[in-house]
């Protein structure tokens, strides 16, 4: 893959002068509801989000349940194999359908009234009804669960809440299916830990951090320290950077030599480095050669963010004999850098309540062009 600096307009890290630096978004941006609502309409309800691996519901009936943009999904595998998603709302009442985060259903019994649906959404039972309706005819009611777009490409599952959406998950990620995930073969990943929670903070600060590593020498002096990236060639919904490694960056420093050796048919600059890129809106997905993670933000309004985090390891590494051994080396270095982002975003944002407009440097182009797209995707709907 070429990579390339020209199309994040690099600055000149020789120079000191003042005019090297680009502003911040408006501190308004990040902590004012009225833009918040703005953003959301201009970027997050048209865009595609990600739900989980394809192999995370790998049997008939498994599923998953999110909540994006404050709708909860059910994202299920049917029993034709196909993975659909439907939002979680009993068509009686409007009750959710479940409360579990995963799991495995060959019918959803919504616990209210116990109507129920099955893994396609057809409603297949609703009591209350009595004799009126035969089992064979509630296809007539037009009652089934209500589908939500779902697209599974490279062994990722998204989702899209847009009902007028036209662009297929195909067209949305573009040139990231060829230049990342199929050299890292992202199909063959599986999650082995996986987490949630909300920050104080808005999503965009988090992005922002994801994207430089000026900060690696000073929030993760121990648990990373110095990490030289160079933007890559994106495309207009994923952009991100490239740090080249001898040894694994997804341990810490001193334990780098019990890295997991890379699996068969992981080629090219997959095998010699790690990408770390985001995919708007809000998903940071890292690929290293033997183990991938992520963190995707959904915003829950200006100053709060839901964040969900995987790691995830080849089906060739989860067979090793000595994986419960070296795993965890893993899971302790990933969960040390993602806490130290964690509070590092939070305390950015109480800084930002006092209305000063911040800055970037020369070291820091992918984070200002990250900015320079969202204020332009704003201003656009602004426009119309």
């Amino acid at each position: 893959m070429t990579i390339t600096t020209s199309s994040l307009d690099v600055r000149d890290e020789g120079k000191c002068l003042k005019e090297s630096l680009s502003k911040m978004l408006d501190p308004e941006f990040y902590t004012n509801e009225k833009w918040f609502e703005r953003e959301l309409q201009a970027i997050h309800f048209s865009a595609w989000h990600f739900v989980c691996l394809s192999t995370s519901i790998e049997n008939p009936g498994s599923f998953v349940t999110r909540r994006f943009l404050e709708r909860s999904v059910i994202v299920v595998r049917g029993e034709d194999g196909i993975i659909r998603a439907f939002l979680n709302t009993c068509r009686h009442r409007g009750a959710p359908l479940t409360s579990d985060r995963c799991g495995n259903n060959t019918y959803f019994r919504c616990p209210f009234h116990k109507w129920s649906y099955d893994t396609f959404g057809d409603l297949k039972s609703a009591p209350g009804l009595g004799g009126s309706v035969k089992r064979s005819e509630l296809s007539k009611l037009r009652l089934n669960l209500v589908p939500v777009q779902c697209e599974v490409v490279a062994g990722l599952v998204f989702i899209n809440l847009n009902e007028e959406n036209e662009m297929p998950l195909k067209s949305y990620l573009g040139s990231y299916i060829d230049n990342v995930a199929k050299p890292h073969q992202v199909q063959r990943m599986h999650c082995v830990q996986e987490k949630s929670y909300t920050l104080t903070t808005n999503w965009k600060l988090y992005i922002e951090v994801d994207m430089e590593t000026l900060h690696t020498n000073f929030i993760h002096s121990h648990s990373i320290g110095s990490q030289p990236v160079t933007p890559l060639e994106h495309g207009r919904n994923w952009f991100g950077v490239y740090h080249q490694n001898s040894l694994s960056p997804a341990l810490f420093p001193e334990k780098r030599s019990l890295a997991f050796s890379t699996p068969h048919g992981v080629t090219g600059e997959a095998a010699e480095g790690t990408h770390f890129c985001v995919i708007l809106p809000g998903f940071f997905i890292v690929t290293a050669p033997e183990v991938m993670w992520w963190i995707q933000k959904t915003p829950i309004s200006a100053t709060r963010t839901s964040v969900n985090v995987g790691y995830a390891f080849h089906d060739e590494t989860l067979a090793r004999s000595d994986f419960k051994e070296v795993a965890p080396h893993y899971f302790e270095r990933l969960d040390q850098v993602i806490l130290e982002d964690d509070q590092i975003c939070e305390y950015q944002l109480e800084g930002l309540r006092n209305r000063v407009q911040g800055h970037y440097t020369p070291a820091e182009p992918v984070a200002a062009y990250f900015s320079e797209l969202i204020q332009k995707r704003l201003l656009e709907v602004g426009n119309e």
